[in-house]
């Protein structure tokens, strides 16, 4: 997962890094974000559509977030149907923006293979 969270910062915008640290910004709450590479702690790789809902490691699904606001959007936005706490459009309202972010942050790197966004 690792590899997972260096690509995606390295294909954000916001992110830089100086040594072994990422500084940029959280994808959900625009907040600043800071992670050690090594550790990654302070940071958490987010499925924005979530596996649990058909979402993939697609570069353009994944963002990086406090590890605090990927919780609370799993724990209330991402739960299974029936256990929901927001109505389906606002779910879905709340994916796209996200996606959009994502895309508009899009740095295009090595780092993703060269993939871009559609």
């Amino acid at each position: 997962m690792n590899r997972l969270l260096l690509s995606t910062a390295a294909s954000d915008h916001t992110f830089t890094r100086s040594g072994s640290r990422w500084t940029g910004k959280c994808l959900i709450c625009n907040g600043n974000l800071s992670f050690d590479e090594r550790t990654s702690v302070g940071a958490n790789l987010e499925h924005i559509v979530p596996r649990s809902r058909g979402g993939t490691n697609d570069p353009l699904n994944l963002g990086v977030t406090h590890p605090a606001c990927n919780a609370e959007k799993g724990r209330n936005w991402d739960c299974r149907k029936g256990h929901q706490r927001h109505a389906q459009e606002e779910y879905q309202a709340l994916l796209d923006r996200l996606l959009q972010r994502r895309k508009d942050r899009w740095l295009d790197t090595e780092a993703v293979n060269g993939l871009r966004p559609a």
